[in-house]
Formats: C-alpha cells, sequence, structure tokens
C-alpha cells in the first residue's frame, strides 16, 4: 500500500486540487466582483458578513472540544512513547551522574554541617556532663553531712550544691 505522501504527489490529486483551489479563488473573486453590482451588492455584502460572522460562533463553539480531543490525543501519545522508552538507560547513556553528583556535593557544605550537628551534641553531652557531676556533689555531701553527724536539714541545699566551695566542714 502506498504511503500518504506519494498519494498526494500523484498527478491526478494536484491536477485536482489545483483545479479546486483555481475554481475557489475565481467564486471569490466574482462573489466580490458582485458584491460592487447597485442593487444586488448591499445584500450580498450583508450575506457574506452574516455568514462570517456565524462561521467565527461556530468556530468559537467547537474550539473547546477540539482543544479536548487534542489534548487526549496529546496525552495518549506521550503515554505511548514513555512506554516505548526506557528511562533507565536513556539517564545512563546522556547524563553523566558521576559528574552530577560532583556538583550535588560540591554545593553541599559538609564542614557547615559537620560543625553544627557537633556542636549540638557536644552542647549536650556537657549539660550531662554538668547534670551528673552535680549529683556527684550532692552525694558527696550528703555522706559527709551523715559521716559528720550532720542532718540534712541543717544545711541549706544551695551550699550542698557548692555555693560556698571551701567551706564542707562549717555550718
Amino acid at each position: 500500500m502506498a504511503d500518504g505522501a506519494a498519494i498526494l504527489r500523484h498527478p491526478a490529486v494536484t491536477v485536482a486540487a489545483g483545479a479546486a483551489a483555481t475554481a475557489v479563488t475565481g467564486a471569490g473573486q466574482l462573489y466580490l466582483a458582485c458584491e460592487q453590482l447597485p442593487f444586488v451588492g448591499g445584500q450580498l455584502r450583508r450575506g457574506r458578513v452574516e455568514l462570517a460572522r456565524r462561521g467565527e460562533q461556530v468556530i468559537d463553539q467547537s474550539i473547546e472540544p477540539i482543544k479536548t480531543v487534542i489534548t487526549a490525543v496529546a496525552v495518549a501519545v506521550v503515554e505511548l512513547v514513555l512506554d516505548e522508552l526506557d528511562l533507565n538507560k536513556l539517564v545512563r547513556e546522556r547524563i553523566d551522574l558521576i559528574g552530577l553528583a560532583d556538583e550535588v556535593i560540591d554545593g553541599v557544605d559538609l564542614q557547615a554541617i559537620i560543625r553544627q550537628s557537633t556542636a549540638t551534641v557536644t552542647e549536650n553531652v556537657m549539660s550531662d556532663v554538668r547534670t551528673q557531676g552535680e549529683r556527684a556533689d550532692d552525694m558527696v555531701s550528703g555522706f559527709v553531712d551523715r559521716l559528720l553527724g550532720r542532718a540534712s536539714e541543717e544545711v541549706p541545699p544551695s551550699r550542698r550544691l557548692g555555693e560556698e566551695q571551701g567551706s564542707v566542714g562549717q555550718p
């Protein structure tokens, strides 16, 4: 079977298309010439204007369904193309993944990220160490108070936490 392009180039088709184009052009020119006639020209002109207006209305009303059909066809074509493509193979063949990874890594300030995360961890550890030190100080202070026979109510908690350092034996 011949393809569409070969059929359109056949001499019979080209002669027929040429004859049709000549007839349409001649009819259009004849009609415009008739619009210049004294009695019927005004009627012909009004008729042409009215037909053009109605044609524009039909086109305006038809454009949305045509857009819908074109959109549906385009979506179907894209889906068919995507079904035929192996995107993984295409990416591997056309994209320098190592170069892309290098660009991404260069764009990341890894030192700042490590510095920020380490600072947060260090702050938490130091806070825990201080808290444990305070607890140990309280335990030692309580042990010394019991060893010296002092009641825990006699020594205010602020002194037991080391507010007056070096005065463990003084009330």
